[in-house]
C-alpha cells in the first residue's frame, strides 16, 4: 500500500490507529511527547485500576504504587513490542499540525508529512480554581500514583464513573468516606435503576452520600481540609478527591492552521476535514478507553481508503468499576423498548462469588436486541454478548442460540433472551 499516516498521541486511541493502518500496509509514524501509553496508562486507567483491584483494608500503599510500576512497565513494554513488529515509526516530542498532511514535532527540526493526520491528543481534567488540586490535601485521579498514606476521613466530589470508583475505593481501604456527586446526580447517561442500586450499595457500605449540592469552595490546612457546598454545609475531612469532569486537549494542536474552529465536528468516520481525523477523548466524550479504540480503528482504515464501518456508539460498553459492577450498552430506557429484569443468580456463576444483582436486556418491537444493563459483579463481561448482538442485528431468538461455557458470566444475557423469548 503507498499510503502514510501521521498519528499524534500514543495513548490507547494513537497506538490502535497506528498498529490498525501500519498491519494494514501504511508508513506510520507515531509522535509522542509523553513516555508511549500515555496519560491514560501512566494517569488515569492503570493507577485507578490497580488501586481498585489491590483495595482491601490494611493494604500498605506502597506495595499498591509498587505494583503499579509493574502493571505499567509490563503494559508499555507489550505495546512497544507490537509497534516494532508492525513496523511503526516512533518520534518522541511534541507534535502540531501546520497544515494539511503536515506536522512539526519540537525539538526535531523539519516537517513530519503524510496523506493524512490522526490526532489522538486526549483529555485533561477539569477544575474550577476553587477546586483544583494542589496534591497535598486535594488530589485527583493522575495523584493516585503518588499516594503512598491513607487517610481516616475523604471526601470524594463528583458523580460520574470515576466519583463513583474513588467513593468505593477508600471506603473499601478502610477510610470514612462523605461523597458529594453534585447536580445533576449520580451517574448521569446510566439507567436510574441502576444508579439507585449503586448508591444504596454503597450506603450500605456506609459511604455517606449527600445529594443535591455541589461543591463550591475547599479551606485548605497543613493538615486536613474542609469542602464547603453550595447550600453553606461544611465537610471536614483529611483528603479531598477530586473527579469533576474532562475536556479534550486541543489547545495548541494546531487545528487553526486548517481553519476549523474548536472543537471541531466530525463524522461518523472521526473525520474533521479531508486528510485529518480526530478520535478517542480527542473527538470529546464520553472518555472511554474502549471507544477510544472504536475510533481509531475506524479512522484508521477510512483513511487509508479501506471498508470500514463508521463508529456506533450502541455497540460501546460503560462501566463502572466498583463492587456491585455498574455496566450498560446501547439503548435500554427509550421510549417503544420492551424490558425484562432478570436476577443474575439464574445463571450459576454468582452463587460462586457474589450473588445478587440483576441483568436488564432490552429489545425493539421487531425483537432485535438494543441494549442491556447489569448491577452486580462482572458486570462489563457480562455485556460482551449483547455489545455482540447490536453489532450483528441479532433478535432475541438469535441471542438465545448462543451457549457460552457453564459456569461464567457470559450466560446470564443468552439466558435471559431465553427466557424473553418463552415469555412472548
Amino acid at each position: 500500500m503507498d499510503k502514510s499516516l501521521i498519528v499524534i498521541g500514543a495513548g490507547p486511541a494513537g497506538i490502535e490507529a497506528a498498529l490498525t493502518a501500519a498491519r494494514c500496509g501504511a508508513q506510520v509514524t507515531l509522535t509522542h511527547e509523553g513516555p508511549l501509553g500515555g496519560r491514560s496508562t501512566h494517569s488515569s486507567l492503570v493507577p485507578s485500576k490497580v488501586w481498585l483491584g489491590e483495595a482491601q483494608p490494611g493494604i500498605a500503599p506502597a506495595a499498591v504504587l509498587a505494583r503499579m510500576d509493574a502493571v505499567k512497565d509490563s503494559w508499555v513494554g507489550a505495546q512497544t513490542r507490537l509497534l516494532e513488529e508492525a513496523g511503526v515509526g516512533c518520534v518522541r516530542g511534541r507534535a502540531r499540525i501546520t497544515g494539511a498532511g503536515r506536522a512539526e514535532v519540537a525539538g526535531r527540526g523539519g516537517t513530519l508529512t503524510a496523506d493524512a493526520i490522526i490526532l489522538a491528543s486526549g483529555s485533561e481534567p477539569i477544575f474550577t480554581p476553587a477546586l483544583k488540586p494542589d496534591g497535598k490535601r486535594v488530589i485527583a485521579p493522575r495523584l493516585l500514583t503518588r499516594l503512598d498514606w491513607l487517610p481516616q476521613h475523604a471526601v470524594v466530589i463528583g458523580g460520574g464513573p470515576t466519583g463513583c470508583e474513588m467513593a468505593y475505593l477508600f471506603n473499601r481501604l478502610g477510610v470514612a468516606v462523605t461523597w458529594l456527586p453534585g447536580r445533576p446526580g449520580l451517574l448521569a447517561g446510566f439507567a436510574r435503576d441502576a444508579a439507585r442500586g449503586l448508591a444504596a450499595s454503597l450506603a450500605e457500605r456506609g459511604v455517606q452520600m449527600v445529594a443535591d449540592v455541589d461543591a463550591v469552595a475547599i479551606e485548605r490546612r497543613e493538615v486536613g481540609a474542609t469542602v464547603i457546598a453550595d447550600s453553606g454545609a461544611r465537610f471536614e475531612c483529611e483528603l479531598v478527591f477530586v473527579a469533576t469532569g474532562r475536556g479534550a486537549d486541543l489547545a495548541e494542536q494546531g487545528l487553526e492552521s486548517l481553519g476549523l474552529n474548536l472543537p471541531p465536528a466530525v463524522d461518523g468516520y472521526g473525520r474533521a476535514k479531508a486528510g485529518l481525523y480526530l478520535v478517542g477523548d480527542a473527538a470529546g466524550g464520553p472518555f472511554l478507553a474502549n471507544r477510544a479504540l472504536a475510533q481509531a480503528r475506524i479512522a484508521a482504515r477510512h483513511a487509508l481508503g479501506l471498508p470500514t464501518p463508521a463508529y456506533r456508539p450502541d455497540t460501546v460498553v460503560h462501566a463502572v468499576y466498583t463492587q456491585p459492577e455498574v455496566a450498560q450498552v446501547g439503548r435500554i430506557e427509550d421510549a417503544g423498548l420492551q424490558r425484562l429484569e432478570v436476577p443474575l443468580d439464574i445463571v450459576l456463576k454468582p452463587h460462586l462469588q457474589h450473588p445478587g444483582g440483576q441483568f436488564v436486556p432490552a429489545w425493539d418491537a421487531d425483537k432485535h436486541v438494543t441494549g442491556g444493563g447489569v448491577l452486580g459483579p462482572h458486570a462489563a463481561d457480562a455485556l460482551a454478548p449483547v455489545a455482540a448482538a447490536i453489532a450483528a442485528g441479532a433478535t432475541l431468538a438469535d441471542l438465545a442460540q448462543v451457549w457460552p461455557a457453564n459456569p461464567t458470566v457470559g450466560e446470564i444475557a443468552p439466558m435471559a433472551a431465553r427466557m424473553a423469548v418463552d415469555l412472548g
